[in-house]
């Protein structure tokens, strides 16, 4: 019988030890006074330093969206801007623009 609580254990302790060896992201954001979002984004450590990875947003103080950045392990992929009226102003694919 005590093998068999030894297995268990050590199946339980896999994904435990897995998860900390994961980059596990965590959600930041900031808000203007008025109580509206000012930006969000996501974060991960490495290494004892934050890497933005995800989209990050960012709005105007009357609640439109401002700029949208889609990022990847810290490197800007694509940008995407509005008005302060929300209107999609343009985008760009970063991604495309470094060399290989």
């Amino acid at each position: 019988m005590e093998p068999v609580v030894n297995i268990k254990i050590l199946i339980g302790a896999i994904p435990l030890v897995f998860l900390a060896s994961c980059r596990l992201p965590e959600q930041r954001q900031a808000s203007y006074p008025n109580g509206f979002l000012k930006e969000r984004y996501w974060v991960y450590r490495d290494n004892g330093r934050e890497v933005m990875n995800g989209l990050y947003t960012s709005w105007f103080p009357n609640g439109e969206r401002e700029v949208e950045i889609l990022y990847q392990d810290g490197s800007e992929v694509t940008k995407t801007y509005y008005t302060d009226r929300g209107h999609f102003l343009g985008s760009s694919d970063l991604a495309s623009l470094r060399e290989p």
